[in-house]
């Protein structure tokens, strides 16, 4: 998957220590996807690398930028996983 950084994000991922290559897992192996609506995407995965703290990217999908990304403490407490009520043919199809 191929995406540009926003300034905001290439400034968040300097500050926040963040591997470039860790973003480009998340992107390409996400163990969670949520659309929140057509121009932002949530991708999600834990960074074995980064103590197992799960990484949230946020894509607009429409520009192809990166909005942002940081360690999201509320989902790694969740496990960094796809949601339960989701069907097996939605996580299929993602």
């Amino acid at each position: 998957m191929k995406y540009e950084l926003s300034q905001h994000a290439k400034d968040v991922i300097s500050n926040r220590e963040i591997d470039i290559k860790w973003i480009d897992d998340v992107l390409s192996q996400p163990t969670k996807k949520d659309i929140v609506n057509d121009r932002e995407v949530h991708f999600f995965k834990s960074i074995v690398d980064a103590s197992n703290k799960c990484l949230k990217v946020v894509v607009n999908p429409i520009n192809e930028k990166i909005i942002t990304a940081y360690f999201d403490r509320n989902m790694r407490k969740k496990g960094c996983k796809w949601k339960l009520n989701m069907t097996i043919k939605q996580i299929l199809f993602m």
